[in-house]
């Protein structure tokens, strides 16, 4: 007695063509796109645009830099806002990450979904002597304090190095940006390089 081979097929075609069908999986059925290799698995209720992929075969990401100086006036001692400049951003090594439209200096979830990012940011910067400089990341212009450094500038206009990280969650559009404060007072900030960076984080 020779044993049985089954074989199924699951239902599959192109990205392009589930997005012009758009239909609504069955609870626990799958749908596969035959040109990117992802898949979605459908609940019975959802059209297959509002599904998200259940594993994706690269994470979402992106990076920005500006690494010539610039500065950055100070209207309020304490008080944490936007540099003002804009940095350059990494189009080789981008996925569904672009570069802020909101503020120049940040990244924007272009992915079509809500996503986790560890997002991570850094300053070389001084602004005359003794004073304590600042960063922190915001989401779509709101602070976000968990994320704050902090360090002292020292004598000699000495520059001070900052770095801050978080996981922050971004609905498509939502933009991370580089926020910056002088504690002291309000001795503009002369800024020397920075960056920010985001990748997706998968649960």
């Amino acid at each position: 007695m020779s044993d049985t081979i089954t074989r199924f097929k699951l239902r599959n075609g192109s990205a392009a063509q589930w997005t012009a069908e758009n239909p609504i999986l069955l609870e626990g059925e799958v749908g596969i796109e035959t040109d990117t290799r992802k898949y979605k698995v459908g609940n019975g209720v959802s059209a297959w645009s509002a599904l998200s992929y259940y594993i994706e075969g690269v994470l979402a990401r992106g990076q920005a830099s500006k690494m010539t100086s610039g500065t950055i006036a100070i209207a309020t001692a304490g008080t944490y806002q936007s540099t003002g400049l804009t940095a350059t951003f990494d189009a080789a090594s981008d996925y569904q990450v672009v570069l802020g439209t909101s503020d120049t200096f940040g990244l924007k979830n272009d992915s079509g979904a809500t996503k986790l990012f560890q997002v991570m940011a850094s300053m070389d910067a001084s602004a005359g002597n003794n004073n304590t400089l600042g960063i922190s990341l915001a989401k779509n212009g709101a602070v976000i304090s968990q994320s704050e450094c902090r360090a002292f500038t020292g004598s000699n206009t000495q520059i001070t190095k900052l770095f801050c990280f978080w996981m922050v969650e971004l609905a498509n559009g939502d933009e991370v940006s580089l926020f910056v404060a002088n504690h002291s007072d309000t001795t503009s900030i002369s800024f020397q390089r920075g960056r920010i960076s985001a990748i997706e984080v998968k649960a």
